[in-house]
């Protein structure tokens, strides 16, 4: 049986937006992380192709609050006549605001490479010596990129969960795509997803 090499993070920041696919045309924020951001999270500080980290649990450490936010759209997706006239489009959302979390993950071996060299560890330690001096590959983000975290790093002494948040999750995205890395289009959801005392663990998703 071969090791498990878990590496943890904590993020934290002023704006937060995890997008609900049922939301529609105003985006709505879950109330925690789904997997796929929290996977996003570990990526943004080291990537190999051999290995992947999967998030395994979510500690919120601050109590849930959801804010309205509106923001001046003017890119491409905007309408014909509003990029003819020069005109942004207003995007308004539900956005989570003063959030703080601390992620655990485990990082998993693709079979191909098991004969190979310990990409896992070797991701392990990567992602650790990476946080602990401050290194990210891309800059993190907490859902759209201009909410930038005011904390990205190692676990801190001084935050824990917040065990006043309990709630159920009626139906929680897992992932996109049907594997953890190169897949296709695939949504997969949870049903009743629970979060006790403040923390939230991933349930499996099964891959082909």
């Amino acid at each position: 049986m071969r090791k498990i090499y878990e590496v943890a993070l904590e993020i934290a920041g002023p704006v937060a937006i995890f997008n609900r696919p049922d939301a529609g045309s105003t985006p709505i924020s879950y109330p925690v992380p789904t997997w796929s951001a929290c996977k996003a999270f570990f990526e943004s500080v080291a990537h190999m192709k051999g290995a992947y980290v999967n998030p395994t649990k979510v500690a919120i450490c601050t109590p849930v609050r959801f804010e309205h936010y509106a923001t001046n759209y003017g890119g491409p997706l905007r309408k014909g006549g509003q990029i003819k006239n020069d005109d942004n489009y207003q995007l308004k959302a539900i956005v989570l605001v003063n959030v703080c979390y601390k992620v655990w993950g485990a990082v998993h071996q693709f079979e191909s490479r098991l004969d190979q060299i310990n990409t896992a560890h070797a991701l392990q330690e990567t992602t650790e010596r990476r946080l602990k001096n401050g290194q990210t590959l891309r800059t993190p983000c907490l859902g759209w990129k201009e909410f930038a975290p005011s904390y990205f790093g190692p676990l801190r002494e001084e935050t824990s969960n917040d065990k006043s948040v309990n709630l159920i999750i009626p139906s929680l995205l897992h992932s996109v795509f049907d594997k953890p890395k190169m897949g296709e289009a695939s949504p997969y959801f949870h049903q009743n997803v629970e979060v006790r005392d403040g923390v939230l663990s991933y349930p499996e998703r099964p891959y082909a």
